[in-house]
């Protein structure tokens, strides 16, 4: 079945931070719009996996990774990797942080969870 998402737990903590930066500095209202939309978007994107845009830099970790705008946030950036069943949402972030260094700390958590050994 297409069309599932699922947030890392990072990028749900980012919608969470975008959504009280936004209602101290906009009102709630533009709050609850960025929220509504952020999600309109995943669903969008979980439909249509390849319709953001590769994200490329050298590093190999970011295989597969890409990235699209918050519909109607452009200044948001979701970024996911697609997988069998829709998409996995990685990071929402600003467009104006270093993005590279934020990605990777979620990519690092996945090197480091898969290197930890199982509990029995």
């Amino acid at each position: 079945m297409k069309g599932l998402f699922r947030q890392h737990r990072t990028a749900r903590q980012d919608q969470i931070e975008i959504f009280r930066h936004l209602a101290r500095r906009g009102g709630l209202r533009a709050a609850r719009r960025f929220f509504a939309q952020s999600e309109a978007t995943f669903q969008r994107l979980a439909t249509l996996p390849n319709l953001g845009t590769a994200f490329d830099p050298s590093d190999p970790r970011y295989a597969g990774v890409r990235y699209c705008p918050v519909l109607r946030f452009k200044s948001y950036v979701i970024f996911y990797r697609p997988v069998p069943d829709g998409i996995e949402i990685l990071r929402i972030l600003h467009g104006s942080r270093d993005l590279e260094v934020l990605l990777t700390s979620v990519l690092d958590d996945e090197t480091e969870d898969e290197d930890a050994p199982e509990a029995e």
